[in-house]
């Protein structure tokens, strides 16, 4: 009952016949608008002027996501799809920190009801505690290595460091995420967990 109350406030500038199809196919056009330039830029150093343009969209993203978000939360995930559940948050873990700390709580309660995975969720807690300690606590961070003779960044990547490393993967395990050796391989970054000094002679 509080999505359609919702969507009714949503939409009250622009009636639509079907509510629930409507906010659907937004939150999709929401997605795509945040992942538009996105692969692009992750695939070569040489495209940051495009940056521009992907601020730009997330501006406009930014401003509807967090009216739907203080309206009704996360999107259901059995209402609207996987897509368009994950569209709000995609598009605040590309905000600022503020914004991440203020809906942070909204996308924990929506892991908890099964429209968001936890190992979505906790990208932004790990970029969150970053910004706060220089520590993470999934290993989902990385930082671009910059090279020593220009201070440019490259597109070669190192991970950020982690808290209580050597128990990182239990952490990774518990949230649906694969050992970090693994994701970090599809970075081109090798990872070698620490040494277990409880087993060590």
């Amino acid at each position: 009952m509080k999505y359609y109350a919702a969507l009714l406030i949503l939409f009250a500038c622009n009636p639509s016949p079907n509510p629930v199809s409507s906010m659907k196919q937004e939150l999709i056009g929401i997605y795509q608008k945040d992942q538009f330039y996105r692969e692009e830029l992750t695939k070569s150093s040489a495209n940051w002027h495009l940056w521009k343009k992907q601020d730009s969209l997330d501006a406009i993203n930014l401003k509807r996501v967090t009216f739907i978000l203080d309206s009704m939360g996360n999107p259901s995930r059995k209402l609207f799809g996987d897509t368009a559940s994950l569209a709000c948050f995609l598009v605040i873990q590309h905000a600022d920190s503020a914004a991440q700390e203020k809906y942070l709580p909204v996308f924990e309660q929506a892991a908890k009801a099964g429209d968001l995975q936890w190992k979505d969720v906790v990208k932004m807690v790990d970029r969150l505690q970053l910004a706060k300690s220089g520590t993470q606590r999934y290993g989902t961070q990385y930082a671009p290595i910059k090279d020593p003779k220009t201070g440019y960044n490259t597109d070669k990547y190192q991970l950020s460091p982690i808290e209580d490393e050597r128990n990182v993967d239990k952490r990774r395990q518990e949230v649906g995420l694969p050992p970090l050796a693994t994701d970090a391989k599809k970075l081109g970054v090798d990872y070698i967990p620490p040494a277990d000094t409880n087993h060590l002679h």
